[in-house]
C-alpha cells in the first residue's frame, strides 16, 4: 500500500491509522505480505530534489503507486492533504489506475481521534468478502464507516484539488499539468484554470465520500442539507453503487433525495431496504429517478412491511 499524507499530522496518528488499515485489510497469518510505501522514510530526506524531476511519473511517488495495491489516504480532522498538491496527485494516480488488467487501483481513506483509528473502505476488505453472508460482510462495513468522524466527511464532500498548493510552485505547475493530460514537453506551461480532468478527480473523490456517509447522514437527518446528495450525483465516473441500509430509520423522504442523487451514468444499483419504513410512494420516487442507462437493479424489500401491490 502506498501511504498518502501530508507530513504534518502527529506520527502516533499515522502510526494508529496504519496499524488499523493493516488490521481491517489483512487475512490473519498474512503479515509478510503487506508492505507500506511511506516517503518519509522511503526518500532520502538529505538530497529530496533528486526524486522531484520535472515529470511526475518519473519520480518513486508514481513508481511505488504502480508497485501497490492501493493508496492509503491518512486524513487529519482539516483534511489537510486536499490542500497540498502532491496529495491531490496521488489521489488523482489512484483514481485513474488500474492495478493489472480489469482490477483498478483502491483508494481507502483514514483519520485519527481520541477514540482511536477510523477506516473507510474501497469496497470490502479481503477478510470481510471471504465470509459466508456478504450481507452480513455489508452490514460490519456500514457500522465501521458510520464511525468515521462527520467533519472530515463533510470535507471531502467538495475537494478542489486542482487549488492545492505545493511547497515548490514548479512542482504545482508540473503536476496540474500532467492530470490535465499533457505531454512532457508542455509540462513547464502555466496550467489550465479550469480543466475537465480536474472536475473528474474532485468528483470521484466527492462521490466516494458520499457514498460512505449516505448511511450516517440518513441517521442524522442531513442527507440533503450536507451536501452527500449533490457529491453523489456529480459522481459522473461511477457506474456501481451498492448500499447496506437494513433496518436503518429509513422513510420515503430519504428515498426520494436518494432518487434525485443516483449518477447519471450508474449501470447497476442494488440497495438493501430490509426491515425499513419506505412505503409504495417511495419506490415510486426511486423510480422516477433510475437512470436510462441502468443495467441491474436489486432492492431486497423483506421486512418492509408498509410496501402493497402498488409498490
Amino acid at each position: 500500500w502506498f501511504c498518502s499524507h501530508w507530513w504534518g499530522e502527529p506520527v502516533q496518528d499515522f502510526i494508529r491509522c496504519v496499524e488499523a488499515h493493516l488490521h481491517l485489510r489483512r487475512l490473519p497469518g498474512a503479515m509478510d505480505e503487506w508492505a507500506y510505501w511511506i516517503c518519509a522514510y522511503a526518500n532520502r530526506q538529505h538530497c529530496l530534489n533528486a526524486e522531484l524531476v520535472e515529470d511526475p511519473e518519473q519520480t518513486s511517488f508514481f513508481k511505488a503507486m504502480q508497485l501497490a495495491i492501493g493508496v492509503l489516504l491518512i486524513l487529519d480532522k482539516n483534511a489537510t492533504p486536499f490542500t497540498r498538491i502532491w496529495c491531490a496527485y496521488e489521489e488523482y494516480v489512484a483514481l485513474t489506475s488500474s492495478t493489472s488488467p480489469g482490477t483498478r487501483m483502491l483508494l481507502d481513506m483514514a483519520t485519527s481521534t481520541g477514540l482511536g483509528a477510523h477506516i473507510l473502505t474501497d469496497g470490502l476488505t479481503e477478510p470481510e468478502a471471504k465470509s459466508r453472508s456478504r450481507n452480513f460482510a455489508l452490514v460490519l462495513q456500514l457500522y465501521r464507516q458510520m464511525s468515521f468522524p462527520a467533519q472530515v466527511l463533510r470535507k471531502g464532500l467538495k475537494p478542489s484539488l486542482h487549488t492545492a498548493q505545493a511547497s515548490m510552485d514548479e512542482d504545482r505547475v508540473h503536476i496540474l499539468n500532467k492530470i490535465a493530460g499533457r505531454a512532457s514537453n508542455e509540462l513547464d506551461l502555466p496550467p489550465f484554470d479550469v480543466h475537465r480532468n480536474y472536475d473528474m478527480v474532485n468528483a470521484s473523490l466527492a462521490g466516494k465520500f458520499a457514498e460512505a456517509g449516505l448511511a450516517k447522514a440518513v441517521m442524522e437527518g442531513t442527507l440533503r442539507r450536507d451536501g452527500f446528495i449533490h457529491a453523489l450525483q456529480g459522481d459522473h465516473q461511477r457506474e456501481s453503487l451498492v448500499l447496506e441500509w437494513s433496518a436503518l430509520h429509513f422513510q420515503d423522504v430519504d428515498l426520494a433525495d436518494l432518487a434525485d442523487g443516483l449518477p447519471v451514468n450508474l449501470l447497476e444499483l442494488r440497495v438493501n431496504f430490509r426491515s425499513t419504513q419506505i412505503t409504495d410512494g417511495g419506490l415510486a420516487a426511486l423510480a422516477g429517478g433510475l437512470p436510462r442507462g441502468l443495467r441491474t437493479l436489486l432492492l431486497n424489500l423483506h421486512g418492509c412491511e408498509r410496501i402493497g401491490d402498488a409498490g
